[in-house]
């Protein structure tokens, strides 16, 4: 009995109109069409293969049939366990409603507010990781230097240093769960967030990388983006005193 992985796909790269299988880095993918009900899926055996391997290889292939075609092709993931393929549903709308809803915010003037926000909504929209990370990481850019500079003749980063500060106030669950973890293992929390998650992001010359096809590098990402994404908050509300509330 088999165990598969399922993992709907959503992009405009040429797609099999039929159940395909195809060869790839010496593993079988089962290709599938989308339907009226199902969005097109990839589907593997995870035979001799761990789930984090199989999500990292469809990813590569996703990558060169989007490379070849120019089109983006996105990964949904998906589940695994099942002993037959099984087709990725549609993908649902996420709609908040209310019988009576209730606005009473006006348009922020400020221009610095103005882009603090919209990198916010970017960074909850993009349907990337690492390019969320870097929307929320920019939003501390907005506050703190980030380019190493010499003050007293001792090398700093503003950015760096100012990550630093507020770590101590950060209340956000999900951030302090992961500020946890990192204390016990990393000797400058602030550093690691700034190598090993802004610079890996933006840069590819040099380690560390962040590779967007890795599964591992991407669940690390989903995890410090908690800490960033509180601090991004942190600032828009006591820095440039932009409340939450819809009432004003």
């Amino acid at each position: 009995m088999g165990c598969w992985l399922n993992v709907g796909v959503k992009g405009s790269a040429t797609w099999p109109r039929e159940e395909t299988s195809i060869e790839f880095d010496g593993r079988t993918l089962l290709l599938k069409p989308a339907t009226r009900d199902t969005e097109q899926s990839i589907h593997i055996d995870l035979e001799e293969i761990s789930d984090v391997e199989a999500l990292t290889l469809i990813n590569r292939y996703l990558s060169v049939l989007s490379w070849c075609s120019d089109a983006p092709m996105e990964s949904l993931y998906g589940g695994y366990g099942t002993a037959v393929p099984v087709s990725a549903p549609r993908e649902p709308r996420a709609i908040g409603s209310s019988i009576g809803f209730q606005f009473y915010r006006n348009p922020e003037t400020n221009e610095k507010v103005q882009l603090a926000l919209a990198l916010y909504r970017e960074g909850l929209t993009v349907n990337s990781l690492p390019c969320a990370f870097l929307s929320y990481f920019k939003i501390l850019n907005m506050f703190w230097l980030d380019k190493t500079v010499t003050v007293n003749g001792k090398r700093e980063n503003p950015i760096v240093d100012g990550i630093r500060e507020v770590l101590p106030a950060l209340a956000d669950d999900l951030a302090l769960d992961r500020l946890a973890t990192l204390r016990a293992r990393e000797p400058d929390v602030a550093r690691y967030l700034y190598e090993s998650g802004r610079c890996a992001i933006a840069h590819a010359y040099s380690d560390p990388i962040v590779d967007p096809d890795d599964i591992s590098d991407l669940h690390r990402l989903s995890e410090d983006i908690h800490i960033v994404k509180a601090i991004a908050e942190h600032l828009i509300e006591t820095q440039l005193g932009v409340s939450r509330s819809i009432f004003g």
